[in-house]
């Protein structure tokens, strides 16, 4: 990957001038780090923080594996397309996880209804800023703060 993006592809400029070459590969190389800072804005907040859980175990059936999708996943604001476009619909983390097989366009139908769900059956359905998200997932991080253990000795109950 490596070459090609940022040894390859730049040497194609080379046929302009050194300059153009020089250009393409600085243009890459910001393209890739704003990529990525996306990419870990949108995708890590959502699974980190000290109110989210963490699990040892292995998955207990179909019920434990929607739970875990739920208690281990948060959401950003959510509504409206451009927002929506903006997030590349990763703000419907929890709803991702739970339905993998929906469209994205389809998890702003989806989440009125799952949240619901949670609020019957007393389930934590997280959503928050991004911001908010980012300093919990900094609090992480830096040993500030620890993610919840799955309470295992609830799960060995459940399995019994």
């Amino acid at each position: 990957y490596a070459a090609w993006r940022f040894g390859a592809l730049p040497a194609l400029f080379l046929l302009w001038s050194p300059t153009a070459a020089l250009y393409a590969l600085i243009n890459l190389l910001i393209a890739e780090a704003v990529a990525n800072a996306w990419s870990f804005w949108v995708i890590v907040p959502n699974h980190t923080g000290d109110d989210l859980y963490r699990f040892d175990g292995p998955v207990r059936g179909r019920g434990d594996f929607y739970l875990r999708q739920i208690v281990g996943s948060t959401n950003y604001r959510t509504g409206g397309d451009l927002n929506d476009f903006l997030h590349g619909w990763l703000n419907y983390q929890i709803e991702h996880h739970v339905f993998p097989d929906l469209s994205p366009r389809q998890y702003q139908r989806a989440q009125p209804r799952l949240k619901a769900l949670c609020a019957k059956h007393g389930v934590p359905y997280v959503q928050e800023s991004i911001f908010t998200r980012m300093r919990k997932t900094t609090d992480i991080l830096i040993g500030a703060t620890s993610m919840r253990r799955w309470p295992v000795a609830e799960e060995a109950a459940e399995a019994a």
